[in-house]
């Protein structure tokens, strides 16, 4: 190692002390191999990436109110009433949606109820009053048009429409408010 240092004397005689002289060693040393370069590799790798969209839908409340009308005057004339529910379903999803007979159904028939009276009403697919919405068909079972809704989802909010119908009685029901409560089910 003496020999190192032959070719910077007058460095060597002025640091004097052993820790100057060491790290004057070390300095020589990484000078004589040559620098000291770091090395770096490459590799690569992907990355998968991905989600899963599964089909979603959700139904709102609606409500249909029939016009008030004077009880004689359902001896004659049937009311008719409309009302929409907002579907918003994942877009290309079908979906169906059913109905079932309401709270105060008598087998098959739907009734609204004022007290101890029961007034008959009719809920169809279409404006027409050809399809009545079924009571008896799920939505799970319902592929049909006509016996329930069948659609299609968008992504977005869809409004629906509801037909509703109080054929005519055979006397005149008593005054009141007549209400029912029909479950809503979509199917999707």
């Amino acid at each position: 190692m003496k020999a190192a240092f032959r070719f910077i004397p007058s460095v060597r005689r002025s640091l004097g002390s052993w820790p100057s002289l060491f790290l004057m060693r070390v300095f020589t040393c990484l000078l004589a191999n040559g620098p000291v370069v770091a090395q770096a590799g490459t590799s690569t790798a992907t990355l998968s990436v991905s989600i899963v969209i599964t089909a979603s839908c959700t139904i709102n409340p609606a409500t249909l109110i029939f016009a008030s009308t004077a009880g004689t005057s359902l001896v004659t004339t049937a009311v008719n009433g409309s009302s929409t529910v907002s579907v918003t379903c994942t877009n290309g999803s079908p979906y169906s949606i059913a109905m079932d007979n309401g709270s105060n159904a008598s087998g098959s028939q739907r009734r609204m109820i004022s007290g101890a009276n029961f007034l008959n009403y009719n809920l169809y697919v279409d404006p027409a009053h050809a399809f009545p919405w079924s009571t008896t068909t799920g939505a799970g079972t319902c592929t049909t048009a006509g016996e329930c809704y069948l659609g299609t989802g968008n992504g977005s909010a869809q409004s629906i429409n509801i037909y509703g119908v109080v054929p005519t009685t055979a006397t005149a029901p008593p005054p009141g408010t007549y209400t029912d409560t029909v479950t809503m089910t979509i199917m999707f």
